[in-house]
């Protein structure tokens, strides 16, 4: 553990650390609370889903616009001038669900709360660019990123069924809105944000920060682990209803995310001297071959240890992919790329939750595993064909930016 030793003792690490960590755990106790807050507004699971789906496209149709934002001008003055908005939104949403409001009105309350949710994770990576210099000190710093999202996968849902259960829904959406506050404010008053400056972009064009065809083939692998798991988020609740025991579903995600926790632990301890750029390929198809077992589980037993063992081998590409967009993007553009990533990505998650419901309805939950394998397998067959021009890309930027 001396690599994240090392880090969280460079100035202002700490605090990027735990701010980052209160507000990923927010967003994710957004739709437990969210649903069930919008249930007992409306007494309907289905407006209560829109409103969770509007709070869902806002996030993702604004995610780019505010990366741009953090590249012009710096990731502090865009937290500050977001906070507010968003605990109005939340204050505002909270008041019209006690008020039994008409449905409308919460799912547009929902898509402006999406809209004004901070950019947390965007901040935090450009801190983390500034502070730490390129090489295997930045990759651990992912890494650790990395690692605290899926702690708060955990923790998220946790807390907020916690919270439900000894209160109520508008406790737990009162207590997600209170703890993205207090991170926001956190991360917009650290020393370590607030020092990455803005900068002047040289292409002002409306996709300047998915120019090369480097960062767009990243992107585009983004895309397809998206879509594997959308896919497996459908698939396991699928394979465990089809062996008699529905609850196991979230036993198999949840063993899913410690393994990916542990692989991140493990590969961000490693001192990796070559660029993530070099190892993408190959680390793709480590992701790959480990979700390929997932096609033979037969038991709820052997589904539980493939689910672990494919996030162990998941780990390493989700630390590698934001390493490579740092590697490839233009220093002036990287936090809209890091935003575009996220964005394509839940894209390809929603495309992949869609056809798993339909390779699952036509041919059986095992179907839906192999286009899960198949579509990882893809990413890194896309990622080896590309081999020479993102080495190409790494270097010319690297060149230029020194």
């Amino acid at each position: 553990m001396g690599a994240y030793l090392r880090l969280l003792r460079t100035a202002g690490a700490a605090r990027l650390a735990a701010s980052s960590l209160g507000v990923s755990v927010a967003a994710t106790m957004i739709p437990v609370s969210f649903v069930l807050f919008a249930r007992q507004a409306t007494g309907s699971f289905a407006s209560a889903s829109l409103v969770l789906a509007a709070f869902t496209a806002g996030r993702l149709l604004v995610a780019p616009l505010r990366g741009r934002a953090v590249d012009r001008t710096g990731p502090a003055a865009v937290l500050r001038r977001v906070v507010v908005p968003a605990a109005a939104t939340d204050v505002a949403f909270i008041l019209a669900g006690r008020a039994h409001a008409h449905g409308v009105i919460l799912v547009a309350l929902g898509l402006l709360s999406g809209c004004f949710t901070a950019p947390g994770g965007t901040a935090v990576r450009s801190a983390w660019a500034h502070i730490l210099p390129d090489g295997p000190e930045r990759r651990t710093g992912f890494a650790l990123m990395s690692v605290l999202g899926e702690v708060s996968f955990f923790a998220g849902p946790l807390l907020a069924g916690a919270l439900i259960a000894v209160g109520s829904p508008t406790l737990a959406v009162a207590a997600a809105a209170a703890l993205a506050t207090a991170g926001s404010l956190a991360l917009a008053t650290a020393p370590a944000v607030r020092a990455v400056p803005a900068r002047e972009s040289q292409n002002a064009g409306r996709l300047a920060a998915l120019h090369g065809s480097a960062i767009r083939y990243v992107i585009s692998t983004g895309g397809l682990f998206g879509f594997t798991f959308g896919v497996l988020d459908v698939a396991w609740p699928a394979f465990a209803h089809s062996h008699g025991s529905a609850a196991t579903a979230g036993i198999f995600l949840s063993l899913f995310a410690l393994g990916a926790a542990i692989g991140g632990l493990l590969y961000g301890a490693r001192r990796h001297e070559r660029p993530a750029i070099s190892t993408y390929p190959a680390l793709c198809l480590l992701a790959a071959a480990g979700l390929a077992p997932l096609i033979a589980a037969r038991s709820l037993a052997s589904m539980a240890a493939l689910a672990l063992l494919s996030g162990l081998c998941f780990a390493p590409i989700t630390t590698a992919q934001v390493a490579a967009v740092d590697e490839v993007a233009l220093a002036a553009h990287r936090a809209e790329a890091y935003t575009w990533l996220g964005t394509i990505y839940a894209a390809g998650a929603s495309i992949g939750a869609a056809a798993a419901g339909q390779l699952i309805t036509a041919s059986g939950d095992r179907a839906a595993f192999i286009s899960a394998s198949a579509a990882t397998a893809a990413a890194a067959v896309l990622a080896a064909l590309k081999r020479g021009a993102l080495n190409d890309a790494r270097s010319t930027i690297a060149a230029a930016e020194r």
